[in-house]
């Protein structure tokens, strides 16, 4: 091949040397015009974007030779005709106005520049696209203190970078949370109390009443409500402020929150209540020390009882405006026992478990049929004396219709690799008869079902032990957070204390078969992030 080039080369060389023609050749006025292929723009309030495009000529020394026209569409990037565009300037810059408040406001625009050189008659059109991006809106948000102050970290993911905060609010505010970091929360709602027909109801809880409860992430963390008005009167006498462990909000129907043992439900406006017990099935003493919410039931552990219980929330009163809450036709649904049926397991018996079953999880778990939140399963993982564990399978549609066993399933399996009770847990249901657990700076895999409980490690950090580990969401989300380029339900964090006291966050995206996965687009698959405070939760908004 080589030989060929260059004996042609040979012949061009002497065709031009043999040539004695004389010829006159004018040189032309070439334009490059350079424009990103996307522009991602994090909007945090009442903003102008201005894109600027680069310009060089090969003759020309100022561009007065030059005319541009913008043309913009927010359903076609090919603007093959006038219809699907507008011409919205003709400068060389473009100028955007957006208004994160307008209910019309698009997240997509598509612009084409066109240059026309009046010198050579030629007109030069790119295409770009502008791709608005709520501020945490599909990022890690963290819960932490660090030096006696607490704060509030994030992990966002705007346009081919991740931008790591410390403290995200005191970024966005300029103030600092006064309280003692406990717990988030987050629970989809249909609530116009809060200026929008859907909000994604993002709880912070310090132990001060008045700071804890409802922020808006996109609105530069604008505090919405407080947790002292959303306990419903009749209950704030035995509320603990102070001990709110957990606010859960994934599937349908409301949330649900554990404050000292004792177990509070919302309805679609964010009143939280305590329900009313079934007392024939579940009376006597109580204490929930564990609850999630799995479609729309909550499956909760009783510590004192040795037992597990449910509840099928129901909205009935008010609909999305808190001001109308009626606890009244609320407490027609009962925190009561798992319902019995002869489908059920006969192993155990759910309602009165072994003394010796220490329960250490409750989580959401496997759902078979994605088009449907009702047919989902929930997990219990127990130990026994510390010679077995035990999973209990749950499915919702028998704890709630009960057209389905309520315990699907019990596996006694033997001890995986360094299981104890300072074990983190979390499962979702992308996996089925998978969980996830830690023993010290290891998280494992326990695959209790098709492999009989085998554990296998699928991630080891470099020192420190894991406190705190979470799915960005139990159920898929197929929609709403294309930025992340991760499936949510396979995406796990994972929060690890070091012996310095501070707290290394770890996000691991997993494959199908729970091993960390491939990287996307943009991001790695496993991201590391160093030197926070002590985290005291996460969540993924």
């Amino acid at each position: 091949m080589k030989q060929i080039i260059y004996i042609l080369a040979v012949l061009l060389l002497t065709a031009c040397y043999d040539d004695k023609g004389n010829y006159d050749y004018k040189q032309i006025n070439i334009l490059d015009v350079g424009l990103d292929e996307m522009y991602s723009v994090r909007v945090a309030g009442d903003t102008v974007i201005t894109i600027q495009p680069r310009l060089s000529q090969s003759l020309q020394e100022n561009k007065d030779n030059l005319e541009f026209m913008w043309l913009h569409s927010t359903t076609n990037s090919n603007f093959y005709t006038i219809k699907d565009c507008d011409t919205v300037c003709m400068t060389e810059e473009l100028k955007v106005h957006v208004d994160p408040e307008d209910k019309a406001l698009k997240y997509e625009h598509y612009f084409r520049l066109n240059v026309y050189d009046k010198l050579t008659g030629i007109e030069y059109p790119v295409n770009t696209m502008m791709k608005l991006v709520k501020p945490f809106d599909g990022a890690w948000v963290l819960l932490h203190s660090k030096d006696g102050q607490t704060e509030l970290g994030s992990v966002e993911y705007i346009g081919e970078n991740i931008v790591d905060t410390k403290d995200a609010y005191y970024q966005a505010t300029g103030k600092h949370l006064q309280g003692k970091p406990l717990c988030l929360g987050r629970v989809s709602l249909q609530s116009s109390y809060y200026g929008s027909s859907k909000v994604q109801m993002f709880s912070v809880i310090t132990d001060i009443p008045d700071e804890a409860g409802v922020y808006c992430q996109w609105r530069q963390f604008e505090k919405m409500d407080s947790l002292s008005r959303m306990v419903y009167s009749a209950d704030a006498v035995d509320f603990a402020p102070d001990k709110v462990e957990l606010i859960d909000g994934e599937g349908s129907r409301g949330g649900l929150m554990l404050a000292n043992g004792k177990y509070y439900q919302t309805p679609a406006a964010m009143k939280m209540y305590e329900p009313a017990r079934n007392k024939d099935n579940f009376g006597g003493d109580y204490y929930i020390s564990l609850a999630a919410k799995v479609a729309d039931v909550s499956l909760v552990y009783d510590r004192k009882g040795h037992r597990f219980g449910c509840l099928w929330h129901m909205n009935n009163s008010g609909g999305p405006d808190p001001i109308l809450f009626d606890p009244v036709k609320e407490n027609k649904v009962e925190l009561g026992a798992i319902p019995q049926s002869t489908d059920n397991s006969t192993a155990a018996d759910p309602n009165k478990l072994n003394p010796k079953h220490k329960v250490l999880y409750v989580g959401s778990g496997y759902n078979y049929n994605q088009s449907n939140a009702s047919y989902s399963y929930a997990y219990a993982v127990a130990t026994r004396e510390q010679d077995s564990c035990i999973v209990y399978e749950f499915n919702a549609m028998g704890m709630s219709y009960g057209k389905n066993p309520s315990l699907s399933n019990y596996y006694r399996l033997p001890i995986p690799q360094g299981l104890d009770e300072n074990s983190c847990f979390a499962s979702s249901a992308a996996y089925s008869g998978i969980i996830f657990y830690s023993a010290g700076n290891t998280v494992y895999r326990l695959d209790f079902v098709q492999q009989g409980g085998k554990a296998t490690p699928i991630y080891t950090h470099e020192g420190g032990k894991v406190t705190r580990m979470k799915f960005a969401r139990t159920r898929n989300e197929q929609t709403g957070y294309e930025n992340y380029e991760f499936d949510l339900a396979r995406s796990l964090g994972v929060v690890f204390e070091m012996e310095d006291g501070s707290c290394d966050f770890v996000v691991l995206n997993l494959a199908s078969t729970g091993s960390v996965g491939t990287d996307s687009e943009h991001y790695p698959a496993k991201q590391v992030y160093h030197e926070f405070g002590k985290i005291t939760d996460v969540v993924f908004l």
